[in-house]
């Protein structure tokens, strides 16, 4: 059975019992159905397969819509309120990239690059490879709309759910320049808002990152592994100029 708003609601009280003042959500919006991820992200997906929450896009929406099998946006509403009467804020994941049937690809077919043969390059984040998804191209001729759009869907769950907090998918496989555009303009008139930075990549991009605005950051890859590694990069964090941005 799929899980619901309904569902998570109904467990903030343990939620918050055990301390937590931020829930994180993965992307709550439609997900696409062509080359839609299986199992342990095969390939092959079978009519049972949800497919990844970050294959956005359907014929039930983008990136304002919500699965309907999540529920409705009132019941998102009723989820956080509820969160926020336990002292509970939501993080919101907030991921710029299209599966091949989101609204965008055929609404603004200028956003993505596409081969001569009229194929669009999947995304990679090496060595995976991600075929549920096509990836936004930021420097199109189009960019200006683009960018607007983009902000916009974050202004968007700001002034429709009050959200403060948002988890940012791998942005640094999308310009640097982008990101300080967008974080400095949704700042400027909403400047209690939070963007978390998830990034595959090293110290000096997660610094980059950190420089241009984002609030926290996080990676899978610190590359630390000893007493003596972890000693070492704590100093670093904490005793060098790092402390004042990152």
């Amino acid at each position: 059975m799929h899980g619901t708003f309904a569902d998570c609601e109904r467990v903030l009280d343990y939620v918050a019992d055990m301390g937590f003042d931020v829930l994180y959500i993965p992307p709550i919006h439609p997900i696409g159905c062509q080359k839609r991820l299986g199992k342990n992200a095969s390939p092959e997906a079978s009519p049972e397969d949800v497919g990844s929450t970050w294959g956005i896009g359907s014929h039930d929406g983008g990136h304002r819509d919500i699965h309907p099998k999540l529920g409705t946006l009132g019941d998102f509403k009723s989820l956080i309120a509820k969160a926020s009467d336990l002292g509970i804020e939501i993080a919101m994941d907030i991921a710029f990239q299209c599966s091949p049937d989101h609204p965008y690809i055929t609404s603004h077919p200028q956003w993505f690059r596409w081969r001569p043969d009229g194929t669009a390059q999947y995304a990679e984040n090496p060595p995976k490879k991600y075929l549920d998804i096509i990836p936004i191209d930021f420097e199109t001729k189009d960019w200006r709309n683009l960018w607007d759009e983009l902000r916009d869907v974050i202004i968007y769950w700001i002034k429709t759910c009050n959200i403060k907090i948002f988890r940012i998918d791998n942005p640094h496989t999308k310009p640097f320049h982008f990101w300080e555009w967008i974080i400095e303009t949704v700042q400027k008139k909403h400047p209690d808002v939070l963007f978390l930075s998830e990034a595959f990549t090293r110290p000096k991009l997660m610094q980059r990152l950190a420089k241009i605005g984002y609030s926290q950051s996080y990676t899978y890859f610190t590359w630390k592994n000893t007493k003596g590694e972890l000693i070492d990069y704590v100093q670093e964090l904490t005793e060098t100029e790092q402390r004042e941005y990152y």
